[in-house]
C-alpha cells in the first residue's frame, strides 16, 4: 500500500507541476509539487523497509530526487541501492538519465556519459543498448534532428537499439523504444525499417518523441504517414 500510494503521490506532483519551464511555472505549483514529493519520500521509505529486496521504492525515488534537487552524492547513493538490487533496470536507467541532464540536474555530458557507460557490455534484450539513443535525444533538444538522425553517430546508436530490440520480445519498455527509433529510421531513409516499427506500436503515442509535441497525435500521424508512403514510394521504384 505504501508503494502504491507512493507512486500515486509522484504521479501526482507531476501534475501539480504542470508541463511548463520553470520560467513560466507559477510558484503556488512549485510549493505543491515539493509538498507531494516530500510526502511520496515518506512512503518511499516505507515501503523499502517493509520490502528491503525490492528496487521499486529505490527506482521510483528517482523522480522526488530530480524534483527535490538530491546533490550528486545523493543521487549516487540513491543509484547503488537501485543497482544493487536491478543493475539492468530500463526504467530506472531512463529516469536516471532524466536526472543527469541539463535541462534538470546534470549536464548534457554526463547524461551521455551515464547512458554510454549503463549500455557498455548490458545483456541483450535488456534495452540498455537504447539508452545512448535516448540521452542523444533529451540533450540535442531544440537542435534540427532531421539532421543530426543522419549522423554516423546516431546512426550507429539505432543499429546498437535494433540489436539489442531483436532480443528484447515481450519487455514492458520495448513499445517506448519502439517510437524513437523508428522516428530515427524515418529520419534516415530506412521507411521500410521505420514503418514495421510504427505499425507494432500504433495507437499509443505517450513516448519520445511524441511527448514533448503540444499536438503529440498530430505529430505522430504525420511522421508515421510520410513513412508510410516513403515505404511504398520505395517498393514501386523496386517493382
Amino acid at each position: 500500500m505504501a508503494l502504491v500510494r507512493a507512486q500515486a503521490r509522484v504521479h501526482h506532483a507531476w501534475r501539480l507541476r504542470g508541463p511548463y519551464f520553470a520560467s513560466a511555472t507559477a510558484e503556488y505549483r512549485f510549493r505543491l509539487f515539493h509538498r507531494a514529493l516530500f510526502k511520496a519520500r515518506e512512503d518511499l521509505a516505507t515501503a523499502a523497509r517493509l520490502n528491503p529486496d525490492d528496487p521499486t521504492p529505490h527506482t521510483v525515488e528517482i523522480w522526488p530526487a530530480l524534483g527535490l534537487g538530491y546533490p550528486h552524492d545523493m543521487m549516487r547513493d540513491l543509484w547503488d541501492e537501485v543497482t544493487r538490487r536491478a543493475p539492468h533496470h530500463f526504467d530506472a536507467h531512463y529516469s536516471a538519465i532524466q536526472y543527469w541532464s541539463q535541462k534538470w540536474r546534470g549536464s548534457h555530458k554526463l547524461a551521455r556519459e551515464f547512458a554510454e557507460k549503463a549500455a557498455a557490455g548490458a545483456p541483450p534484450g535488456t534495452l540498455l543498448a537504447a539508452l545512448p539513443l535516448f540521452a542523444w535525444y533529451e540533450t540535442t533538444l531544440g537542435d534540427d534532428y532531421s539532421y543530426s538522425c543522419a549522423s554516423p553517430r546516431v546512426r550507429a546508436m539505432v543499429d546498437a537499439a535494433l540489436e539489442d530490440m531483436a532480443h528484447a520480445e515481450g519487455h514492458p519498455a520495448l513499445p517506448r523504444v519502439q517510437h524513437l527509433v523508428a522516428y530515427c529510421l524515418h529520419e534516415q531513409g530506412r521507411h521500410q525499417e521505420a514503418l514495421r516499427h510504427f505499425r507494432a506500436v500504433d495507437g499509443w503515442v505517450d513516448a519520445l518523441p511524441w511527448r514533448y509535441r503540444q499536438k503529440s497525435r498530430l505529430h505522430y500521424r504525420g511522421i508515421r504517414t510520410a513513412a508510410a508512403r516513403a515505404a511504398v514510394a520505395e517498393r514501386l521504384r523496386r517493382s
